[in-house]
């Protein structure tokens, strides 16, 4: 499936248009401004404490989103716990960590570990 639209949005906005400059096909928005989306993902650090927010007024969003946090630890951020609180699917990146370390592990050991319950399991410890 291919997105209609990519919008993004960065706390320093020169970094997000230096991304511009390499991805033509994506919109700038300031940091904050909440157009309408499907999925948002936050891709900043906020939320690895458990006491920061994203400061991003999130209420008026709706129900039926996707809200995906790269952050897998803590679980649950606090941007997932306002998405879920809010009626949307939420997702924390701990498969992406996973996947993104079974790739490196083949890049570099040419074997392909399998992902299985024992694998994901080690995570939760």
């Amino acid at each position: 499936m291919k997105s209609s639209e990519i919008i993004l949005s960065n706390r320093t906005k020169a970094k997000a248009e230096k991304l511009k400059d390499l991805y033509k096909n994506i919109n700038i928005v300031n940091w904050g401004e909440l157009p309408n989306f499907d999925v948002i993902i936050n891709a900043t650090s906020v939320g690895l404490n458990s006491n920061q927010e994203i400061g991003i007024d999130l209420s008026k969003t709706g129900k039926n989103k996707f809200f995906f946090d790269v952050i897998y630890n803590p679980a649950e951020t606090n941007f997932l716990k306002l998405g879920k609180k809010l009626g949307n699917k939420t997702e924390n990146g701990k498969m992406m960590f996973i996947y993104q370390a079974q790739k490196s592990f083949q890049k570099w050991h040419k074997i392909l570990p399998n992902v299985n319950k024992e694998v994901l399991d080690l995570l939760d410890d």
